[in-house]
């Protein structure tokens, strides 16, 4: 039998692996467009990285719930 963490546990770990993904995806993006030099561009990308992933850790956290409660209303449950 395979091990499966608890479901409480489901929205903290989306947030943390959205947050990640999310936050390596636009730091790099953004620091390849902003700088000339590509010569240090993985140190760049690195500190830009640890500065952002908190910050959309905790914007998922906070903005998630609101979002899901807001799309409750345009749409249609399929358990009704």
């Amino acid at each position: 039998m395979q091990y499966k963490l608890a479901n409480r546990y489901r929205s903290i770990l989306f947030a943390l692996i959205m947050s990640c993904s999310t936050a390596l995806i636009v730091s790099g993006v953004i620091i390849y467009l902003q700088h000339d030099s590509k010569s240090n561009f993985l140190m760049k990308w690195l500190g830009a990285f640890i500065t952002a992933w908190p910050i959309v850790f905790i914007a998922i956290l906070v903005v998630a719930p609101i979002v899901n409660k807001a799309l409750d209303r345009f749409v249609e449950s399929d358990f009704e």
